[in-house]
């Protein structure tokens, strides 16, 4: 496991990183046919009518101009870079990242619309990899099919100073009319194996998945549908945060722990939608986590888009104490 230098230029012994989630940055270009005779020809005709409107690029753009001022440690992206998951989009989405910062800065989960359909690994998330293995982890090459190898990858872990980012896949190949998640039996088992152990006891654990894990804020449709085996999982193992997207609303949740803390599970909208609806006004998050002898102190400010000034402003701030220092 690699340790990050310490960039930031914040508080002493603090850890910045912000959350971006649901970008949606590709713009499709005049797709083959034949890439359309599935499920994707409904994502391209919802891109035609309403999201190449809704996501712009420019509101993404200010967002990084203002991370860059916050001086950030890290940058976790929790999934929907794209929107019907085309070669050409991974292709954009990969020339974005490198300009944004290295990969031992970003942190990258696959979203739902990455793999709107299972595409081969060598035309998608092959072009994403470096900023999704985990620490001195090496991609199995058992198969070219991205789900069998999202399900191989993940859980994949990064140690960055004292915290430690988890990530999990919940992207698969849904039904047609569906937006739903689940995250296989075998990265489960793994996240147990993980997080049973002593490995991560002395690190602020912080999950990244893009489905919610409740369904407080969520249509059926949209669901992560093995939700319940994922949060009996984490109420035995707890983690210290729990970060997704796909809502496209700013949300928060929680669960109950077997050491009696809550769990914090917090979701953001989009960092790039134009949508100036309560909630659902583009934004990221940022996270600055501190601790005490006894407390992880972690500190969460939200930075939402004003449209009629347009840049990010300062708005909800919230601080979560998680005792579980080892």
């Amino acid at each position: 496991m690699n340790e990050s230098s310490e960039t930031g230029g914040h508080a002493n012994e603090s850890f910045r990183f912000v959350q971006l989630s649901d970008l949606h940055l590709s713009y499709i270009q005049a797709p083959n046919p034949i890439q359309l005779l599935n499920k994707r020809i409904l994502g391209y005709l919802s891109w035609l009518r309403k999201r190449r409107h809704t996501h712009q690029r420019w509101i993404l753009d200010l967002a990084i101009e203002e991370i860059r001022q916050l001086k950030v440690d890290h940058y976790a992206i929790t999934g929907d870079l794209t929107h019907i998951g085309l070669k050409h989009e991974f292709e954009q989405v990969s020339q974005w990242l490198a300009s944004v910062a290295t990969a031992e800065s970003i942190t990258l989960i696959p979203g739902n619309h990455d793999l709107y359909v299972n595409e081969q690994w060598d035309r998608s998330f092959a072009l994403w990899e470096n900023y999704m293995l985990g620490d001195n982890q090496k991609r199995q090459h058992s198969s070219n099919q991205a789900l069998t190898q999202l399900n191989q990858l993940y859980p994949t872990v990064r140690i960055r100073k004292q915290v430690a980012f988890i990530g999990l896949s919940s992207a698969f190949d849904a039904p047609w009319f569906r937006a739903t998640g689940k995250v296989g039996e075998q990265q489960l088992d793994r996240l147990q194996k993980l997080l049973s152990s002593k490995a991560l006891d002395s690190y602020c654990k912080v999950l990244l998945i893009h489905h919610p894990l409740t369904m407080t804020h969520t249509p059926t449709r949209k669901c992560l549908l093995n939700r319940d085996k994922l949060i009996n999982l984490l109420t035995q193992y707890p983690v210290e945060l729990v970060l997704h997207g796909h809502g496209h609303n700013s949300c928060y949740d929680s669960v109950d722990s077997i050491d009696n803390n809550e769990i914090p599970i917090i979701g953001m909208s989009s960092t790039s939608s134009i949508n100036q609806s309560n909630n659902y006004k583009a934004e990221f998050l940022l996270f600055d986590i501190g601790k005490t002898a006894q407390h992880w102190i972690i500190n969460k400010q939200n930075y939402t888009f004003d449209k009629n000034l347009k840049k990010f402003i300062a708005t909800a701030q919230q601080e979560f104490n998680q005792s579980r220092i080892c």
